[in-house]
């Protein structure tokens, strides 16, 4: 049996937004997202099969140096999953991880970290009870389920191209549990699809996504958001099976704002976009406007903007970029990104 394991798993950006959560981590609306390439965390599990000389359940390590400020999120994750994975009282896992991205700006590093660790786990939970492994898919919805329970954006970084999560009646083998693969429902427009994002600030943010999902549960336009959801999630599969651009990017804006409309209107309210977020955004919609081009744009929890584009305007994107957004193109104020392969587990 390997005593270590590690994964490399990416961030996803969600067009449909999963915003509000029900006990047990559950997501209070569907949602969809594009799986990433260049941002993701690379994560090694070690097991030791016996704990230091105090109460702790693992040691973690980010970039090389411990981290016990992360403690809080992991020990309420290995404590529901004493439950799911009653084998880990037996162990000590060291765990160390590196993003190539920055941490808690709004890149969703909460997915690429968590469906990392979950991939440790299952992979080692595989080798332990391998009947329960029957096949392929059983590994990986385990593992989607897995990382749901740390972070509910996780589960739909497990697959290439696109993910779905959330029962929806547009896709009868959705649910609630795990994340599914959407990449055979795509046009081949989205298999090439690109995400510059541009980073406004690599700073943490100053409200945690859940928080903000908390702030949901009493938030006075709840029912409303969930319907919107469900009409977006509809629509939208719509048009990433037809090839439908314009109505991608109706809707992939429209979830963008929604999302931030709900956190300035929560109680307490709060703003995480600035005002270079703001300028990105209308300089978008004129390049669109002005050069007929089909760019559109879609924001995570943070300040940071996502431009999404086909592949065949890359090269006018970047001239757009040289001479009208040139403070953007250092490596640290924009990360050029695209839909990818998903998870890759490293020797």
């Amino acid at each position: 049996m390997n005593n270590k394991h590690r994964w490399t798993s990416p961030s996803n950006i969600a067009i449909v937004k999963y915003w509000g959560k029900l006990p047990g981590q559950f997501p209070m609306n569907p949602s969809l997202s594009f799986t990433l390439s260049s941002c993701h965390t690379d994560t090694e599990v070690e097991w030791n099969g016996h704990p230091l000389n105090d109460d702790r359940r693992f040691v973690f390590y980010f970039d090389g140096h411990e981290r016990p400020d992360f403690a809080p999120k992991l020990e309420q994750f290995f404590g529901f999953l004493d439950g799911e994975m009653p084998w880990l009282k037996e162990c000590f896992p060291v765990i160390r991880s590196s993003n190539t991205f920055p941490h808690s700006s709004g890149i969703a590093s909460s997915a690429s970290a968590m469906s990392a660790l979950a991939l440790c786990l299952v992979t080692r939970e595989r080798e332990l009870f391998p009947d329960r492994f029957p096949d392929d898919t059983s590994f990986w919805q385990r593992c989607s389920s897995i990382a749901r329970v740390g972070s509910g954006s996780a589960c739909r970084s497990l697959y290439p191209i696109a993910s779905l999560w959330g029962k929806t009646p547009a896709v009868p083998e959705s649910n609630d549990h795990y994340g599914i693969p959407f990449a055979k429902n795509l046009h081949p427009l989205f298999h090439e699809l690109r995400d510059y994002i541009f980073v406004v600030n690599a700073s943490g943010k100053s409200v945690s996504s859940s928080a903000g999902h908390a702030l949901m549960a009493g938030h006075p336009y709840r029912e409303a958001r969930i319907a919107q959801a469900h009409k977006n999630l509809e629509a939208v599969v719509g048009c990433l099976a037809s090839g439908d651009w314009t109505g991608f990017s109706r809707i992939s804006e429209e979830e963008a704002l929604s999302l931030h409309a709900l956190m300035m209107s929560s109680q307490p309210w709060y703003l995480l976009l600035e005002g270079a977020s703001l300028k990105l955004l209308q300089a978008i919609r004129r390049l669109r406007e002005s050069h007929d081009l089909p760019v559109c744009f879609t924001i995570d929890a943070g300040p940071n903007i996502h431009m999404l584009f086909p592949a065949s305007c890359e090269q006018a994107v970047e001239d757009w970029i040289a001479a009208e957004a040139p403070d953007y193109r250092g490596p640290d104020q924009l990360i050029r990104d695209r839909a990818g392969k998903g998870p890759v587990a490293r020797v």
